[in-house]
């Protein structure tokens, strides 16, 4: 679930509760307060939200500021939903992730809020299974299966214990039980999902519905296995899992360095940058910004130092890279 003041929204089911009771939202206005929730307090541009909330179809500007309206009446509070002139609109409240009981707005990795070291690619990468199961009996199995092969692993009752763990290395790979004590796997793929997290997931459950499986694959889920697996079986895939991790885990390294050298940026400097990797020549983007072709070059110059970048196509790759980055929590 995700808190955003003194309402609860889930993005899976679709189900928005103010003060614990639930309020009934079109469709269109569920839209628009997803896509506000997934920029995360970023100023979202009407073209953006009428690509999302009506794709392929021609609207009037008034269609979305009446489902705005309803969303403000809905919560009770007109603040909510900021008007930026002539920009967009923007969700002016602080957006929290959270299981019954356990908040979920701080990340499972120690490391995500400290200086990112790169990864040698030259070296093997431990990939632990991080299992989460309140089944004990499920636990010790697997648990003994790991162990067994020298697999590294890590056993959890619960996703709280799992988000309070903590954990040193993006390169995991998850064995997710779908019904936990107070939530979903379904949930917890979201929250690991918003926050960022590279970690492939496979589900288990004891029985599974269809639109079960379809909305974990949907989330990126690798596969969904109905307990009991045979065990051989679960040993194949996690290599494929762990080999998967591996890959993801570097990807992330690489992203979270690239958006560390984009922080040291001003913000003169990030426009130049967008309008560099555009394309542009200095006199093009000096006449844009209202500057000389000399202070342009400076900037330039200042960029390609900032980003550690030897070459216009490494900018270009780095600037794809941050284009490419999640907007949920997990985003730097």
């Amino acid at each position: 679930m995700i808190r955003i003041g003194n309402a609860q929204v889930s993005l899976e089911r679709r189900e928005v509760f103010v003060d614990g009771k639930p309020i009934l939202l079109g469709g269109r206005a569920f839209e628009v307060l997803a896509t506000l929730i997934r920029a995360n307090g970023r100023v979202v541009g009407k073209d953006e939200l009428f690509s999302q909330v009506w794709a392929g179809t021609v609207v009037e500007d008034n269609n979305l500021q009446v489902q705005v309206s309803m969303l403000r009446k809905a919560f009770g509070d007109r603040s909510l939903i900021q008007t930026v002139p002539r920009r967009g609109y923007r969700l002016a409240a602080e957006i929290s992730l959270e299981v019954p009981g356990q908040a979920l707005g701080k990340s499972v990795l120690r490391s995500v809020a400290e200086p990112v070291e790169p990864l040698d690619e030259r070296l093997s990468v431990p990939v632990p299974v991080l299992v989460v199961d309140d089944d004990p009996s499920v636990r010790s199995a697997l648990g003994r299966l790991l162990r067994s092969q020298d697999i590294p692993h890590h056993l959890f009752a619960s996703a709280e214990a799992l988000f309070e763990a903590r954990l040193e290395t993006p390169c995991a790979c998850l064995l997710l039980d779908m019904h936990l004590p107070g939530t979903s796997g379904l949930e917890v793929q979201d929250a690991l999902r918003r926050l960022a997290l590279p970690w492939p997931i496979v589900f288990m459950t004891g029985f599974g519905t269809i639109p079960m499986t379809v909305q974990a694959m949907r989330g990126g889920a690798l596969e969904f296995l109905t307990k009991p697996f045979d065990e051989d079986q679960l040993l194949a895939l996690l290599q494929a899992v762990r080999a998967r991790a591996v890959v993801e885990g570097r990807k992330w390294h690489h992203a979270r360095q690239v958006e560390e050298k984009y922080q040291r940026l001003t913000q003169r400097e990030r426009q130049v940058f967008s309008l560099v990797v555009g394309g542009l020549s200095h006199k093009q983007i000096a006449r844009q910004i209202g500057t000389s072709e000399v202070t342009t070059k400076v900037h330039k110059k200042n960029i390609m130092n900032k980003m550690q970048s030897r070459s216009l196509l490494e900018l270009v790759a780095m600037h794809n890279v941050l284009g490419a980055r999640p907007e949920g929590l997990g985003g730097a």
